[in-house]
């Protein structure tokens, strides 16, 4: 019996008369006069088709029917989830195959069909409104780089927002296993791996705090949903993981809340109807790493379909112990659960549920430059088991050499923790009306986090407790409405509601050198242990418009206002067998506990306003220019420490923006440029206030008066041949504090500015913190046969960075400038049902740190973590597709 080729279905509305265009094969779309010659047939093969109208006008110039159109070939070269399009108009392709196998491309075929859409454009659609279109990979050779920058899915080149498009499955290729890999081919991106707190930066803006309170200046969601719960970077894998864009820029208008600096935007894939499929990846490399993920999609009748992701990763800690301490290996488990329902044309209900359990030492702090005496706050007389240079001495006796490249670590604790539970829902349901869609996107999130870390850097348990717990969750709700296809006013409108609840325990304990480590009392700065109870609630409205005053000219209008409530407790409650450090040596050891504080109640209420506006010019059919003006906004906060609150005023930011999108040379080459200004005022950044923690010091939030960040970027690719591409992206950053006042670093004098209270000095001038002049990217990609049966593919990237602070001004926290670079190479079956690859990360093994920081308890002394990408990793993976 004769097999019969793929399953193609498309829906969507066509006007009569007009002409669709569907991967290149022209469709006359009359009145239902699908001829032999249109989508459906090659030239000599069977075609069968079927359709039903559905309903009322689309449009109310022309009379439109919809249709349900399917047909049945030996062969078709289409990719899964290929775009229709038909005068602006979008429809969607979705194909399965008979037996469930994934069909090839055939090369000549996309040429032709990347030609036909270079002409006719990427349709607009509301990104609730159908299931996205699948992204092109933008190092690919064909297919329209696609994205949902404003909620609506676009051709990257339309849409007047500096946006970097990272490929997941380019990304795997590499090696990579965590959302902070993607910084190697997005050039305005950085991460700070901030024992505890990680934090991503865009254009040089990040929020590097300690507070609970304090949510980022960048955002991160995932499949539609912001996600803000604090020290948390969602996702322990890349699996699944479609697209990552990074938005540049103010982005809270139509994202949630609280995204002054830009955007991550993480797209995972969905579901597929009507389609039975398996994929996974196996990967083992230096370090004992093991990493594995399996997807598993399977059809519900012909409407439903739910995906299946799970794994798990292990790896030993990059940091050599050479102390008597403990450092667990990283384990990471995930799961994710996606079911997809489409019960009409116009109905799409989506839910998800997903946990990960994180454990274990990735990277641990190393000393990086030995201090003086060890003076501390605590006189050398009452502290007979610390005495001078301790530090020192116990690391020297270990054999550790502090250097910015020390990998030794020589703690005692045994109790060294990082362990993190999450479980998340969320359920999206999205209605086509004709003219406009309705969306609605529900989601929860719970977080139960602990961690302990060795505070002093020594096999002695001087300060060896720093406990943080905490027990957090979040629940969003979000409703909008967006038009179909192209009129005259394009929109986008909704109401956004927002709650979340922390809790937080931290204890800080030790000897202090005061008492010898077998004594069962420890002793603490403030009286036990700090308590933060901490609720936001967020209300918002928002609407940005388009204006299509011409095909060529748009004009940008749009708005967004927030309410912010804020509920923050803060107590402090003994613990037993810890006694308050002043406490116990002014009563020479007779009392343990001072009279505990009363809580400390600071509630904050605020409304805020974001607004965009701008002007966008086609010069041709596949150029755009661009200018916008936007109003970015970030909520006030409490910050609490030490057992005291401090109130942190809301952060304000004006960004200006020009820029340019070129397709050329028959979309062979894609080139953007952007060129910005962003004014801060009352950045909410962290300092470190030595008057805090009974004179040992320690972080808080507060408010900077201005900062500045203004640069020029420009990312290109080139497509010389099917099967090859290079990218790269450059960007220059110049930025500034405002008059900000901070305190002094070591060694500082007078006629370097200490000379202000405290001691401190205004930062004003100085660079922002994390922030490199030149940061730059290139990623190679090739994909070759081999004959008939086989094919090689190669994956390389290279990124530098110039060099910049960890801390203002400090020249003891510099990191110079360095480079990294990542390489693949492998082979496969023509069809990618099995691929086999070797990786190397960090080809040169290049050492650099994630955080550099003043030590607590020697004088002068530094400290360091190098994270696990500074050191080379060598492996290889086996890769299925069915």
């Amino acid at each position: 019996m004769r097999q019969h080729g793929p399953l193609i279905t498309l829906h969507g509305a066509f006007g009569s008369g007009r002409t669709r265009i569907c991967r290149g094969w022209p469709c006359h779309t009359g009145r239902w006069p699908f001829l032999s010659k249109g989508c459906c047939h090659t030239g000599h093969q069977h075609a069968t088709k079927q359709y039903r109208p559905m309903g009322h006008p689309y449009h109310h110039h022309s009379p439109t029917q919809h249709f349900r159109f399917t047909c049945v070939l030996d062969s078709m070269f289409l990719t899964d989830n290929d775009r229709c399009q038909a005068a602006g108009i979008a429809g969607r392709v979705r194909i399965t195959t008979m037996r469930g196998l994934a069909l090839l491309v055939g090369s000549s075929i996309l040429a032709w069909a990347g030609t036909a859409q270079a002409q006719t454009g990427t349709p607009v659609t509301p990104n609730g409104a159908s299931e996205a279109a699948q992204a092109s990979d933008p190092t690919s050779t064909e297919g329209d780089i696609v994205v949902t920058a404003q909620r609506r899915t676009e051709n990257l080149r339309d849409v007047p927002i500096a946006i970097t498009v990272v490929n997941g499955q380019s990304l795997r290729e590499t090696g990579a296993n965590q959302l902070a890999d993607i910084t190697q081919r997005a050039p305005s991106l950085n991460f700070t791996a901030t024992p505890g707190v990680p934090n991503f930066a865009i254009r040089g803006v990040g929020t590097n705090s300690f507070d609970y309170g304090i949510e980022s200046a960048v955002g991160i969601a995932v499949d539609d949903v912001n996600i803000t719960l604090p020290r948390y970077v969602p996702l322990n894998s890349l699996a699944d993981v479609e697209r990552v864009e990074v938005l540049r820029g103010p982005q809270g208008l139509l994202f949630g809340k609280n995204t002054t600096a830009g955007l991550i935007s993480i797209s995972t894939t969905k579901p597929q109807l009507g389609e039975f499929s398996s994929s996974g990846r196996v990967q083992a490399g230096s370090r004992d790493q093991v990493q594995t993920q399996a997807v598993v999609n399977v059809p519900i009748g012909d409407t439903a379909a739910l995906r299946v992701v799970g794994g798990y990763q292990y790896q030993k800690p990059s940091t050599q112990l050479v102390g008597p301490g403990r450092l667990d290996p990283v384990r990471r488990y995930f799961g994710t659960a996606k079911l997809l329902w489409e019960p009409t044309d116009r109905l799409s209900l989506y839910g998800i549920v997903d946990y990960q359990n994180n454990s274990g030492i990735e990277a641990y702090s190393t000393i990086r430059k030995f201090g003086g005496n060890d003076a501390t706050p605590i006189p050398a007389a009452f502290r007979p088991f610390a005495p001078a240079n301790f530090v020192f001495t116990q690391n020297s006796a270990l054999g550790v050499v502090a250097s910015p490249t020390n990998n030794k670590t020589a703690i005692g604790s045994t109790d060294v923790l990082r362990d993190e539970h999450s479980l998340g829902a969320q359920f999206s349901a999205s209605y086509d009306a004709g003219p406009l869609t309705v969306t609605s996107v529900t989601a929860y999130r719970d977080l139960r986090a602990r961690a302990n870390n060795d505070v002093d850097q020594t096999p002695v348990a001087f300060f060896d407790t720093n406990i943080a717990n905490s027990q957090s969750h979040q629940f969003s709700e979000e409703l909008r409405v967006a038009n179909n296809g192209h009129g005259f006013v394009d929109y986008t409108a909704g109401l956004y509601f927002f709650k979340q609840h922390i809790d937080a325990q931290i204890l800080q304990a030790g000897t202090f050198g005061v008492l010898p480590a077998s004594t069962p009392v420890r002793l603490s700065p403030v009286n036990g242990q700090s308590n933060f109870d901490y609720g936001t609630k967020s209300y918002a409205g928002f609407a940005q418009l388009t204006f299509n005053v011409t095909p060529s000219l748009h004009l940008i209008a749009g708005g967004r206002y927030t309410r912010d409530e804020i509920d923050s407790t803060t107590t402090v409650t003994a613990v037993s067998g810890v006694c308050n450090l002043v406490t116990f040596l002014l009563s020479g050891g007779r009392r343990c506990v001072g009279t505990l504080a009363a809580p400390i109640v600071a509630n904050r209420n605020a409304d805020g306003f974001s607004a965009r506006g701008g002007i966008e010019y086609s010069i041709a059919p596949t150029a755009n220019v661009y200018a916008t003006y936007t109003r970015g906004y970030k909520g006030p906060a409490v910050s609490s420490a030490a057992g005291v609150a401090f109130n942190v005023d809301p952060e304000k930011v004006d960004a200006y923006e020009i820029g340019a999108k070129f397709d050329l040379a028959d979309r062979r080459v894609s080139l953007n440029l952007a060129g910005f200004i962003n004014d801060f005022r009352d950045f909410q950044a962290q300092v470190f206030d030595p008057t805090l923690n009974g004179g040992l010091g320690t972080f808080r939030t507060g408010n900077a008066s201005t900062l500045k960040t203004r640069g020029v970027e420009a990312e290109a690719v080139v497509r010389p041949l099917h099967g090859v591409s290079l990218s790269g992206g450059v960007t220059y950053l110049d930025t500034e504090y405002g008059n900000y006042n901070v305190a002094c670093y070591f060694g500082q004098t007078a006629a370097q500015g200490c000379s202000l209270p405290g001691p401190s000095f205004n930062a004003a001038g100085s660079p922002l913190v994390g922030a490199s002049k030149w940061t730059t990217s290139l990623a190679a990609n090739v994909d070759q046969p081999i004959g008939n049966d086989l094919k090689v593919f190669l994956n390389a990237d290279w990124r530098y960075r110039s060099r910049f602070y960890y801390a203002i001004n400090d020249p003891s926290t510099i990191q110079e400038g360095y480079s990294l670079v990542n390489a693949t190479i492998g082979i496969g079956d023509i069809s990618d049902h099995a691929r086999f690859s070797v990786f190397v990360r960090n080809l040169f093994d290049k050492r650099y740190a994630a955080a550099i920081f003043p030590g607590n308890f020697s004088v002068g002394q530094y400290v360091q973590t190098l994270p696990d990408n500074a050191f080379r990793r060598i492996g290889g993976a086996f890769e299925w597709r069915f």
